[in-house]
């Protein structure tokens, strides 16, 4: 049903898809530095909507054999649900679900994850197909990571490493990343999108900034201000931790440098250690 009936807002979803594919070598104008606006706090009826209205997506229930939940309307369900993206993003998704897999290996398999939503009806990137929102994951060895309970505000250092952990996963993977410290509606969920690729570390962007200024106070204790501002401080802080890592080469305009960087930060997350 899904595959044969193509609308006019299909196309224009598939169409996003290859602008999103196209994104992963060039930064799209005026994106380089601008964080995106958006609204997706998504409710069980905008879900549903997505669900019979969108057509030309791809409609899975598992990311790369992984369960996706929904928790919102009942916490703990575990029926299986359709979630929608495009082939592009699916594509990036599971990627972003084996690196998982690898930096936390010591936790143990995946048992499953949890979203608030991929498409939604709604504009910008959720409505294009091309964003996660991440509510919890669970290990089979008992761990687990719920920025639906606000993890990064968690009283317990190794909970807020693991968060960072997940999120720096995340950023391999997806260009914009919004998360708990980025503002209050964020606060229970970790936001990821297509927006502005390709990924690295954009000085002149708030949520990359104050992911920064995070990981500095929580892994080495810098005591920044976390305000989206790189100014001298952030600069000295991040320079340093890059030292501390042995990264060499400059994430604010590689790619590789700047991915090697963050699974270097998720590896140290994932084993509770301070850099």
């Amino acid at each position: 049903m899904f595959e044969n009936n193509v609308t006019r807002r299909g196309f224009v979803t598939g169409a996003a898809a290859v602008a999103g594919l196209a994104g992963l070598s060039t930064v799209a104008p005026g994106l380089a530095g601008a964080d995106p606006k958006i609204h997706d706090q998504h409710t069980e009826e905008e879900i549903r909507a997505a669900e019979a209205g969108v057509l030309a997506l791809k409609t899975f229930q598992k990311i790369d054999g992984t369960p996706v939940y929904y928790w919102r309307s009942n916490r703990g369900n575990t029926t299986a649900r359709n979630w929608q993206a495009t082939d592009a993003f699916y594509d990036a998704l599971v990627a972003w679900i084996r690196d998982l897999r690898s930096l936390s290996s010591a936790y143990g398999s995946i048992s499953y994850i949890v979203s608030a939503g991929f498409y939604v009806n709604k504009t910008g990137q959720h409505g294009a197909g091309t964003a996660m929102d991440l509510d919890h994951i669970r290990w089979s060895g008992g761990n687990t990571i719920s920025p639906l309970d606000q993890a990064h505000a968690s009283g317990t250092a190794s909970v807020r490493k693991r968060y960072l952990a997940t999120e720096a996963v995340c950023r391999r993977r997806f260009r914009y990343v919004l998360d708990g410290w980025y503002n209050a509606a964020h606060a229970d969920h970790i936001h990821s999108d297509f927006g502005g690729m390709p990924v690295r570390a954009v000085k002149s962007s708030e949520a990359d900034t104050k992911f920064v200024q995070a990981v500095c106070n929580n892994f080495r204790g810098s005591g920044l201000v976390v305000d989206g501002v790189w100014g001298t401080k952030t600069t000295t802080a991040f320079n340093g931790l890059k030292s501390a890592l042995g990264v060499t080469g400059d994430p604010h305009s590689s790619t590789s440098v700047w991915q090697g960087m963050l699974s270097k930060i998720a590896t140290k997350g994932f084993a509770n250690q301070n850099i």
